[in-house]
């Protein structure tokens, strides 16, 4: 019990800490409160009957997430870059007990666990035990492509996006998978993030290692500063999407 207490509070800072006190149970339930979505408004009504807000939820979600054909992405003319032999024979080796090992030490061991009940803290107190079966299932996964049944089951949950959250579209999904999908996901993730900078241009300025951000407010702010010094008419144009999101301000 305390430590499914330990991972609701979710304050990392007093993980290990003494966990029977006033401050940590007010923590659980005002996180528990603040995650509250049983109840949306629906045609701008309010509604509280369970199955109606499941209905409303798959049907905004459905639509969300729906593939056409209308706007299909199309690349027949886009000249991509391409990696080097040796950075793509790289990227098909074999798994290695390190490199799997080094996976889940990485994990945050009292994340919430998938469908299969284990977090990694259990994986890593018994790693000599399990890692027979891990590394069989890692390179069942390498020479077949696909993952057994049931490895990447997952529990959805809707976490609230804002404060005031009274519509579906206030909530993003979030997927609690199993320890497996994490560990053969995390790999992957691992080689293509080495060899993400020879296919990505110099112009993107975000979520790759050593790129930052604010690279690009700063080049914005140069250009803006270039126009008005040499006194040049010009438009800024700053584009904001959010899946036909209205706000009152209009479609962002």
């Amino acid at each position: 019990m305390e430590s499914i207490n330990k991972q609701k509070v979710r304050s990392t800072w007093y993980k290990h800490g003494y966990s029977n006190s006033k401050y940590y149970h007010f923590v659980i339930r005002w996180r528990k409160l603040r995650n509250k979505g049983k109840d949306v408004e629906i045609d701008n009504q309010w509604c509280e009957e369970p199955k109606a807000v499941c209905r409303e939820v798959k049907r905004v979600f459905e639509q969300r997430f729906k593939a056409t054909p209308d706007h299909g992405v199309r690349l027949g003319l886009v000249d991509f870059m391409t990696l080097p032999e040796v950075a793509s024979l790289k990227m098909v080796e074999d798994f290695s007990e390190e490199e799997v090992r080094a996976v889940v030490w990485m994990c945050e061991g009292s994340k919430s666990s998938g469908p299969d009940g284990y977090n990694f803290n259990f994986i890593k107190s018994n790693w000599e035990i399990l890692k027979e079966d891990i590394l069989e299932a890692v390179y069942m996964f390498q020479e077949s492509g696909s993952f057994s049944k049931g490895c990447n089951a997952s529990f959805i949950a809707l976490i609230p996006k804002m404060k005031n959250h009274v519509l579906v579209e206030h909530f993003r999904p979030i997927s609690l998978v199993g320890a497996l999908y994490k560990i053969i996901t995390k790999v992957l993730s691992c080689r293509i993030k080495e060899v993400m900078h020879l296919v990505i241009d110099d112009v993107q300025s975000a979520f790759l290692e050593d790129r930052g951000m604010l690279d690009s407010v700063m080049m914005a702010n140069e250009v803006i500063e270039e126009v008005r010094r040499n006194q040049k008419s010009g438009v800024c144009l700053k584009v904001d999407f959010s899946a036909g999101h209205v706000t009152k301000d209009g479609v962002s």
